[in-house]
């Protein structure tokens, strides 16, 4: 007879992933006291102004370049008079482990274990870009790319509309949200996702801007807030090894609309291939073209900064997880995002960014390759 396996036998069998997962939290506790330039310059001063200008009353004032969303998360700390540097890092921390959560169980879609999820949530927190984000850098990315992996999750399991809300809020928390954009663009091809719930996505966006409205900021300085993001820095790229280390950063206006042209076209041209009903997708082939999204357009798309191959970073452990096989191509995955967060520091200009550009693409060029032969096979399977 088949008995269920008691809490000792699953700590038993599953005693290393608890063990990494412990690693996890002590490297984080260790972290928790260091505050670097992020935190020091915005959130800090941001969280001063919010306290000295009545909390919600501060919304009206233009003294931040987030998304309200996340001074909301701000105005709630301050509120409620917690440690302001060690509240900021573990809201992005719960978001870490949340993404981790939510990566095991789109594994755990193909191998129906508990175990898989239990791996992710040892193996997301300790990738070295996703631990130095939140616990050193005061980043919150975490949280963007959390909702981007439960909107995958959801849409993988059929429930279009969860999915597409999730995206929404993804998208409210952060632009990078973007990056994910072609993956559901082909599956909207695909039909497994109708058109016309995209509405969904502005208008999340929309409502959470409303506080702030309510609040007394003009909407339009609100609906400008992304605008105005990407005109921060006038850089094609800043410390991500993408095309455009090539390219003279004085033609920034010329080639910054000529590579958002680029990253449409390849989208259209990417999509209009894919939807190509002989093609069957399996689990593997979904989880394939979720990594090469979250890869390939950082490559392509001008104004990168080193962040922004966290989704990548976090996909390639789902990768790793679901296809168990050619490691390499996450792990490479992983270590050139990395190397694009040490030359964010004292070592910018001793480390040279052509190796992780060569590194770069190649991973794409053999995860593009595996992705078309994935394809190729699972048609033919189906035609025998």
């Amino acid at each position: 007879l088949m008995t269920k396996p008691n809490f000792k036998t699953m700590l038993f069998q599953n005693k290393w992933w608890f063990i990494l997962i412990a690693i996890s939290i002590i490297a984080r506790i260790i972290l928790s006291p260091v505050r670097t330039g992020d935190y020091v310059f915005f959130l800090e001063p941001w969280m001063d102004f919010i306290k000295t200008h009545g909390y919600m009353h501060s919304l009206k004032f233009n003294f931040y370049n987030y998304s309200p969303a996340y001074i909301y998360i701000l105005i709630a700390i301050t509120k409620l008079g917690l440690n302001p540097l060690i509240a900021v890092k573990l809201v992005s921390i719960f978001f870490e482990y949340l993404a981790a959560f939510y990566i095991g169980k789109i594994a755990n879609l193909k191998y129906k274990s508990s175990s898989i999820i239990l791996a992710s949530i040892a193996i997301v927190p300790l990738l070295p870009t996703v631990l130095l984000n939140s616990s050193y850098l005061n980043q919150c990315d975490s949280i963007y790319a959390a909702f981007c992996i439960i909107s995958i999750y959801y849409l993988l399991t059929s429930k279009q509309l969860l999915s597409v809300l999730f995206l929404g809020i993804a998208f409210s928390f952060k632009m990078q949200t973007a990056i994910i954009l072609p993956f559901f663009f082909v599956l909207m091809l695909r039909s497994k996702i109708k058109w016309y719930y995209f509405g969904i996505v502005p208008s999340v966006y929309f409502l959470s801007l409303v506080p702030a409205w309510i609040y007394g900021r003009s909407i339009l300085e609100l609906l400008s807030i992304y605008i105005n993001q990407s005109s921060n820095y006038k850089d094609l790229t800043l410390n991500f090894p993408n095309i455009y280390i090539w390219l003279d950063n004085s033609y920034y206006e010329t080639l910054k609309i000529s590579g958002l042209l680029l990253t449409l076209i390849v989208t259209l041209l990417a999509g209009w291939w894919l939807s190509n009903k002989k093609y069957i997708f399996t689990l593997e082939n979904y989880v394939k073209l979720a990594f090469l999204s979250a890869i390939v357009i950082p490559y392509i798309l001008p104004g990168m900064h080193e962040r922004y191959m966290y989704l990548g970073d976090i996909i390639g452990v789902l990768y790793i997880l679901t296809i168990r096989k050619n490691y390499h191509l996450p792990i490479g995955i992983a270590l050139v995002s990395f190397y694009s967060y040490t030359r964010c520091s004292r070592f910018n200009d001793i480390l040279p960014m052509w190796p992780a550009f060569l590194i770069y693409t190649c991973i794409i060029i053999w995860a593009s390759y595996d992705f078309v032969k994935s394809l190729k096979n699972t048609m033919n399977e189906t035609i025998e």
